[in-house]
């Protein structure tokens, strides 16, 4: 039975992740570069905004808010966004890749996605979850109607793009790299722990931890399908279903 076609050159799997040990600590600076440079940005972003409008309280209390308006939500994300692409560009100078590809089969993964949102869904049945800085009403923000498009279109398409890039692209192989030993299964399972931890951590805020869990097992899955196929096409889109299914829920219930 032949392959699927994918969108990649053919020598892709040899450039994929660093070439060397050396090379993945490259990575991983460059990961730590990108996620301050997004920090730094995204606060310039939303105090520029917040100049702009002529908001009481500025850009902080703004983004504080339980559901705050969509122009600080789509600043925030955005420069935190042009952190991550700083770091792709990084590593890839030297003609590496992060594994950017898909599969015409790669449909279905939308799927997985939102099963997996349903499963997490239905283990916090029961369970009061706090409030987080990184929950839906804070990544859709206040607005309603087409307003709702526009963080909404940047939660399903935009943030699985960016972050799978980020996380899975040059975090996971910079980590697999420097964590290069004779027990392959030790350096791919610590790899994949710090990466899915570190994932999970950046999605919440001070008082929810309780969803620690269920968003560290989301980022295994992601690093397992990046792993296995060598291509970020399956983790996109299974992180693109996972949060379309929260999507839809949270627009019905607006």
């Amino acid at each position: 039975m032949a392959a699927p076609p994918t969108l990649q050159p053919a020598d892709a799997r040899d450039r994929l992740g660093p070439a060397t040990s050396r090379d993945a600590w490259r990575w991983l600076l460059a990961a730590a570069f990108g996620l301050v440079l997004g920090a730094a940005l995204s606060a310039v972003l939303e105090t520029l905004v917040a100049w702009v409008a002529g908001t009481p309280g500025g850009a902080r209390a703004l983004a504080a808010r339980t559901s705050p308006p969509v122009w600080i939500v789509c600043a925030e994300l955005l420069g935190l966004w042009a952190g991550f692409l700083a770091a792709v560009v990084v590593v890839t100078r030297s003609g590496r890749r992060v594994g950017l590809a898909f599969s015409n089969h790669d449909v279905w993964f939308l799927f997985l996605g939102m099963a997996l949102q349903a499963i997490v869904s239905l283990a916090y049945q029961g369970v009061r979850v706090p409030s987080s800085s990184r929950g839906t009403d804070q990544l859709l923000g206040g607005g309603t109607g087409w307003l709702l498009l526009i963080p909404a279109f940047m939660t399903v398409v935009l943030a699985p793009l960016f972050e799978e890039l980020y996380f899975r692209g040059v975090l996971l192989r910079g980590l697999l790299g420097v964590w290069r030993t004779r027990l392959a299964i030790v350096g791919v399972a610590g790899s994949v722990l710090v990466d899915s931890a570190l994932f999970g951590v950046a999605h919440l805020g001070s008082d929810a931890w309780i969803q620690l869990p269920g968003l560290v097992a989301l980022g295994v899955i992601l690093c397992v399908l990046a792993i296995r196929s060598g291509r970020l096409g399956p983790s996109i889109l299974t992180h693109a279903g996972f949060n379309l299914l929260a999507v839809v829920v949270f627009a019905g219930q607006r």
